[in-house]
């Protein structure tokens, strides 16, 4: 195969059709901002709003032709290849392919690895970091002839279908456990279905704040789970994991047990109160950011608490019960404890729990697909448009 190396902007130009948004045309093309586009898969939404690029300011045109480039924070590696005439932020930057490239080749060409760690070696600004778009238009790139580029572009379209619908089943498995739990015990707030209202406090057995011992990359102590290691959503992240060091056991008193639930006590104002529960995967304990709290289990199941702390309605409770700034809020032990708690048949919780269960080992295994195929992308990217920076 006749491959050769060429700068990019051999492959494309920057077409940048200005649009004024007093322009007649304006109102009647839908309007793609940054936050229009998924990160790494290219999915254009339009509902999803852009607070980034106003729709009142100047802006791009684009067809079916382009592929669109986001210039801002180029590590979220946003690239579209929109089906439809619009007009963009000017964060993006319209791309169209000159003869002889195939504009999927090109698309694939920007999201994989090499391209954003080429871009992240010259952007502009800290806060907001920018692409460098001559930086961008002069990386080598390799160019094989166009039924290549097709060929290599129908195979990386393919598997980027497959991670797409991966991704959506978990979306979804995730979303049915929130659902479940109003279909099955209502509004924790207004408590429709009249369940017995206790305090969480009187279903504790303890709540016990977390280590204050400095935490290190050194592998060779306990693992410390701090803040990120709780998502929003009140899922666990344990890839980077820091640790830390205890004589004679004294870590005893700090570590978990399978059913602790992980109280984020403090935090900013919007995330302050996420809630993960243990699952007993390695023995670790909570940094002081948590409350770890114990339950009574012949009262409540471990996972109905988690589940309730995560729902929609506690996370505005939590919002307006932290006390503090923006930037640092804080909910401290004896404010959780008086945190009100709908206590419907343990037996039904306990129901509850069983199927969340069931969709989290479901989960787990399209999770574990979802990144086979992710790793068996990126290999054909690897592979399939050579490991040219």
């Amino acid at each position: 195969m006749n491959t050769r190396i060429a700068p990019l902007g051999e492959l494309c130009e920057m077409h940048r059709q200005g649009l004024r948004p007093d322009d007649p045309l304006a109102s009647r093309l839908p309007f793609v901002g940054v936050e229009s586009i998924s990160a790494g898969t290219g999915i254009v939404s339009l509902d999803a709003g852009s607070r980034i690029g106003s729709q009142k300011s100047t802006a791009f045109r684009f067809d079916q032709r382009h592929v669109l480039y986001a210039k801002l924070r180029p590590y979220l590696n946003k690239v579209a290849t929109p089906g439809f005439t619009g007009r963009c932020s000017t964060e993006l930057v319209p791309l169209l392919p000159k003869d002889g490239v195939d504009r999927n080749f090109l698309a694939h060409l920007l999201r994989r690895k090499q391209t954003v760690e080429f871009v992240m070696g010259s952007v502009t600004g800290t806060r907001m970091p920018r692409t460098d778009m001559r930086a961008l238009m002069s990386m080598p790139v390799p160019v094989p002839p166009l039924d290549e580029q097709r060929r290599i572009a129908r195979v990386l379209n393919r598997a980027a279908y497959i991670e797409r619908l991966r991704t959506r089943a978990a979306d979804r498995l995730r979303a049915f456990i929130p659902a479940l739990f109003i279909k099955m015990f209502g509004d924790p707030i207004t408590n429709t279905l009249g369940w017995e209202v206790e305090t969480l406090g009187d279903v504790l057995v303890s709540a016990q704040y977390g280590t204050s011992k400095k935490a290190s990359d050194h592998t060779g102590g306990i693992p410390v789970l701090r803040m990120g290691n709780v998502t929003y959503d009140g899922y666990l992240d344990c890839e980077d994991m820091k640790y830390a060091e205890f004589a004679n056991g004294k870590f005893q008193k700090y570590t978990l047990r399978a059913g602790d639930i992980l109280f984020n006590r403090t935090n900013s104002k919007g995330l302050v109160g996420k809630t993960g529960i243990w699952d007993g995967r390695f023995d670790a304990i909570p940094a002081s950011y948590f409350i770890r709290l114990r339950v009574k289990e012949t009262v409540v199941a471990p996972v109905y608490v988690w589940a309730l702390m995560n729902s929609s309605a506690m996370k505005r409770w939590l919002f307006h019960t932290a006390r503090g700034a923006i930037g640092q809020a804080n909910i401290n032990a004896k404010e959780i404890k008086s945190l009100p708690l709908p206590v419907p048949p343990i037996a039904l919780q306990r129901r509850y729990a069983e199927i969340v269960e069931t969709a989290q080992a479901t989960s787990k295994l399209t999770e574990s697909g979802l990144s086979v195929v992710s790793a068996l992308t990126a290999s054909l990217m690897s592979r399939l448009l050579g490991s040219h920076a």
